[in-house]
């Protein structure tokens, strides 16, 4: 093996390495508990590991019915071999989507080798993917994205590949590609527009290799079929329906009432949606804010690093003028990544755009390379050395930023809104339930307010591993009179705790927030716990009457 190939692997083992520890170190603390979805993802991957069926009874499901919403399967499924290696544990929820994560790093390595045929695109491609706060933010927890992003990329580099003739990169890119709409609801938008778009685009070489591209449609259409018929028939076109860009509360408020009572007036409805599509581009949004790691504030975190604007805008540049193999294609990936977030009625989310990381990871390191050989001409040495410190100095500050940011501020400012609390509330219940005839939790939870609705139920599951099959098959008590909410199984039952009534009730252990168990009306001995979040405001109080 020649010497510069060892060195260029050990570049890469390096890069990977830091990617990895930045992706998995305290991995289990930060972010400091697990969301609902991924409580929800991992129950049903436990439920299926132990019985082969989710929570609800059904039979390795295509769908995964969650509250109020459906799921796509793969992630539960990719949990499947971490929890029966690492059992029902945080690590073990979260351990697929770091390794997907830090695996990205040397896959968008050698995809860049192959595209650019240029080492140096290619180091600087996958380290600034090591180091990139969106992606290590989102490889943290059990986050779909980090899978999909995964997945296309292999998929659209298979299917650069394919464009050749051989038969194996066409079996192989429709499989990660169709393979991806099984894992976040935003592919399921994108993976046909990207397709559509890029045999157009590509359609000489696609009638130059006909069994090969009839191969890829072929397959893309059988794998894709069991996706068309838990939408049509298992609840999972359900979502699309609920998050539909005519039900945006900014377009219902400030369009529909002003102008019209109904969205049939589709130019309105079009308009609306190219000024959220231009948002995008926001500035703000892609270096500062968007990923909304902290309390609203002049400088967070964005998709892309602020040290990163000069580079963008050098790379967009080289990317036009310069001749790039598969040029269409990258244009078309920006267009359609884009589109599945810009037509829900949610805001703009970075997590629904991490499939774009290769594009975007692309034109910084071009726009770096430019800039590289721009300061190479300075021949003047001390002003050459002047800029190279003063970018030196900006970058080490920017990072240092970041990095303070996700290790400090996110856990203080965000912890309740990742249910910070319930598994050390359970943890408690776990010890003590015996000693009560009831255990009830309070869904409603929130420092500032009880404006926040947990499914407590699911981290009752989750973290007493409590068993599938019993949960499958007893009894649930789902409604109650007098009561808006209220859901009960085994001992435990999840209700809005009023305390002027249920101080009165005996052997009955009660979880909720101050909102709900106002502690001056509490006697001596009655409440046993507080529970608090990182930044010290008490989130759950554990109280039994006396």
């Amino acid at each position: 093996m020649k010497k510069n190939t060892l060195i260029l692997i050990f570049i890469m083992a390096a890069v990977t390495f830091l990617g990895g520890f930045l992706r998995f170190y305290k991995i289990t603390q930060n972010p400091p508990s697990l969301t609902g979805d991924e409580i929800s993802f991992a129950y049903s991957a436990y439920s299926i590991l132990k019985t082969g069926k989710d929570e609800h009874g059904k039979f390795l499901p295509l769908t995964l019915e969650a509250v109020g919403d459906y799921k796509n399967p793969l992630p539960a499924y990719l949990m499947i071999p971490s929890i029966k290696m690492f059992g029902l544990t945080d690590f073990a929820v979260r351990f697929p989507n770091a390794l997907l994560g830090t695996v990205s790093i040397p896959i968008f390595f050698m995809f860049l080798l192959d595209i650019f045929k240029k080492k140096k695109i290619a180091l600087l491609g996958s380290f600034f993917l090591s180091i990139s706060a969106w992606h290590i933010f989102y490889s943290r927890f059990a986050y779909e994205g980090i899978t999909a992003g995964l997945f296309i990329l292999l998929g659209i580099w298979f299917f650069t590949k394919m464009l050749n003739g051989k038969i194996i990169w066409a079996i192989l890119s429709s499989f990660f590609l169709t393979l991806t709409m099984y894992t976040a609801p935003a592919p399921r938008l994108f993976v046909p527009i990207f397709v559509a778009l890029a045999i157009i685009v590509s359609l000489p070489k696609f009638k130059k290799n006909l069994k090969t591209s009839g191969v890829f449609i072929i397959t893309c259409i059988v794998l894709g079929l069991p996706m068309v018929y838990s939408t049509l028939f298992q609840g999972s076109g359900t979502r699309f329906n609920m998050v539909f860009i005519s039900h945006d509360i900014e377009f219902s408020r400030y369009v529909l009432l002003k102008y019209f009572s109904s969205v049939s007036d589709l130019p309105l409805l079009f308009f609306f949606w190219i000024k959220r599509y231009l948002s995008y581009f926001n500035p703000s949004f892609i270096f500062f804010n968007g990923l909304e790691a902290t309390a609203p504030g002049p400088i967070g975190l964005g998709i892309l690093y602020v040290f990163e604007i000069p580079l963008l805008i050098a790379g967009i540049t080289s990317f036009i003028k310069n001749k790039i193999q598969f040029k269409e294609l990258f244009f078309i990936w920006i267009f359609a990544g884009i589109l599945p977030d810009s037509i829900t009625n949610n805001q703009k989310h970075t997590g629904r755009l991490l499939y774009l990381f290769p594009v975007l990871i692309i034109l910084t390191a071009l726009g770096a390379i430019e800039l590289y050989n721009l300061l190479i001409k300075v021949k003047k040495i001390y002003l050459k050395l002047t800029i190279a410190s003063l970018f030196g100095i900006i970058v080490l500050l920017v990072l240092t930023h970041a990095f303070l940011i996700i290790s400090a501020d996110f856990p203080r400012d965000k912890g309740e809104s990742f249910d910070e609390g319930l598994r050390e509330a359970v943890y408690y219940v776990q010890v003590n339930r015996d000693k009560y005839k009831e255990i009830v939790f309070d869904p409603a939870r929130g420092v500032a307010a009880p404006n926040i609705i947990t499914n407590s139920f699911l981290y009752v599951l989750f973290y007493t591993k409590y068993d599938p099959l019993t949960y499958q098959t007893e009894q649930k008590i789902t409604s109650m009179p007098g009561y808006e909410s209220y859901y009960k199984f085994g001992k435990y039952t999840f209700r809005h705790i009023d305390w002027q009534k249920d101080q009165y009730e005996k052997d009955v252990l009660f979880i909720g927030s101050p909102w709900s168990l106002p502690e001056k009306d509490f006697k001596n001995g009655e409440l046993l716990k507080k529970i608090y979040l990182t930044n010290g405001s008490a989130a759950f109080f554990i109280v039994s009457p006396k």
